[in-house]
């Protein structure tokens, strides 16, 4: 069987991490945690406390007086990565002398940029999986909102009520909120009441930005994956394909600092390494992977040329059965197949969920499709796998195929309509809502989050908590996640 080590996340901000960078196991007390203090716990915890309520107060009066000066606009977000790093110094763990300098300015900037661009690309919210793609809410598909409080066991409005209706009924959209007692157990679990939630979350969005600069019409919109032509498909991946053929932008190829960086794509991959202790189990999950996937999104246009929008995979279609699903059934317009199956492997278990599960139906090298093996390699990590060969250093060059398992172990545990429903509708306060998706409270132990990336089984790239962006699917996974993301908001 094989072995994950413990490591456990604290959601108290005092006991979070060590000064080191490393997790704090909860319970211990390590060497140079930060809030734990052998002979005084409770004074450093306060004063602890304290620097992190005076860093809030900072952030907060450096967000009032950017968002003063900026200027309302569909294209304001930012188009590159920024090229300052963080001021942080390398976990223990590197070799290199200074954090990567792909990362984020500032936490603040993370904030700052998340925030304006929250309507400058909208999440397709409505749209059927079958629906064409759209850069606009004009070929009639968008939804109207609720027309009145919802019935016993029936849906709340009209998923498929037309524009004008939606405009017509501005009045209910503005107001009513959709609660879990709207909707039947049927309704959740087929995907009908999230559909119609979804709907809701569109007409209330349409609204919200019909005047000024930006507005519903103009906005760049994503849609689910399968909703894309063929050749709408092909032109994202072979703009990743692009990304991953092109020399980085902020280093050198195979430099001193960064061994395994050695393509643009590379480059975004090292950037979520560097920053994987200050963006999970953190205030700054949600915002900060927003602004990621958009940098992503950019960079695919600006140096390849790409003209649509990041897609998003919407799991929960193919929960129970993601191992037949068209977004991995290996063809040129998917996102490549699973990985060349293995017989005869172990159960493995996963201590920080304290978690056991059998092998999925693959467990190795992608052999179909685009990033299969021979077109396709990843250079960084791992890091964290329970399966060993972790490199010794966290930006180590390790050149290797794309490993798929898909699991769905995984997909109809934690990726299902019922779970995604149960976590808007249920989760109105914003710290339960992101714990609850990365699976840190009660008995989910993974979340829609964690369930997304574990549906990549193991071993595979995509479990890999630091290096998990080296499968491309990581991004249509995370575009789910700000989906979800956008109609809780």
């Amino acid at each position: 069987m094989h072995l994950q080590s413990s490591l456990v996340f604290s959601l108290s901000a005092a006991t979070a991490f060590a000064s080191t960078g490393s997790v704090a196991p909860t319970g211990s007390a390590p060497t140079g945690a930060v809030g734990y203090n052998t002979t005084q716990p409770q004074n450093g915890q306060q004063k602890h406390i304290s620097e992190l309520e005076a860093q809030v107060s900072s952030l907060k009066a450096s967000l009032s007086s950017k968002h003063a000066a900026s200027s309302s606009s569909c294209e304001n977000a930012p188009s590159s990565l920024p090229s300052g790093a963080v001021s942080r110094e390398s976990s223990p763990a590197s070799t290199a002398s200074a954090t990567y300098t792909a990362a984020y300015e500032t936490y603040s900037s993370a904030y700052d940029d998340a925030q304006k661009s929250s309507n400058s690309v909208l999440s397709t919210t409505s749209r059927s999986v079958s629906a064409p793609f759209a850069t606009d809410s004009g070929n009639g598909t968008s939804t109207a909102g609720p027309t009145g409080t919802a019935a016993s066991s029936s849906l709340v409005g009209t998923s498929g009520t037309s524009s004008s209706s939606a405009s017509a009924s501005s009045t209910a959209v503005s107001t009513y909120l959709p609660v879990l007692g709207d909707y039947n157990d049927e309704e959740i679990s087929s995907g009908s009441a999230w559909k119609n939630v979804s709907g809701i979350a569109d007409a209330r969005m349409k609204a919200r930005t019909s005047s000024g600069d930006c507005t519903y019409e103009n906005a760049r919109v994503r849609t689910e994956f399968r909703s894309m032509s063929n050749d709408q498909r092909k032109a994202f991946t072979d703009a990743i394909a692009c990304l991953q053929d092109t020399e980085p932008r902020y280093t050198t190829a195979g430099s001193d600092a960064y061994p395994g960086v050695y393509t643009r794509y590379d480059e975004f991959v090292a950037t979520h390494i560097n920053m994987t202790y200050h963006i999970h189990g953190t205030a700054d999950f949600l915002a900060w992977h927003r602004n990621f996937i958009h940098e992503f999104e950019a960079a695919l246009g600006e140096t390849c040329g790409y003209t649509g929008t990041l897609p998003y995979w919407d799991w929960a279609i193919d929960a129970g059965k993601v191992d037949q699903s068209e977004v991995f059934n290996g063809d040129e317009y998917s996102m490549g197949g699973n990985g060349m199956y293995i017989a005869g492997r172990d159960d493995t278990y996963l201590g920080l969920q304290d978690t056991t599960f059998p092998p999925g139906t693959g467990g190795g090298c992608v052999m179909s499709g685009p990033f299969s093996n021979g077109t396709y390699e990843t250079h960084l990590g791992p890091l964290d796998s329970p399966y060993g060969n972790n490199v010794a250093n966290q930006f180590d060059y390790n050149p290797r195929c794309l490993v798929r398992d898909l699991s769905n172990f995984f997909s109809e545990r934690y990726n299902t309509y019922t779970n995604v429903t149960e976590l808007v509708l249920g989760q109105p306060e914003i710290g339960n809502f992101q714990s609850l998706m990365q699976g840190f409270l009660g008995d989910n132990k993974f979340g829609v989050h964690g369930g997304g990336h574990w549906i990549g089984g193991g071993p595979s790239q995509l479990e890999d908590f630091h290096s998990s962006p080296s499968d491309p699917v990581f991004f249509i996974h995370h575009s789910m996640i700000d989906h979800i993301y956008t109609v809780w908001q």
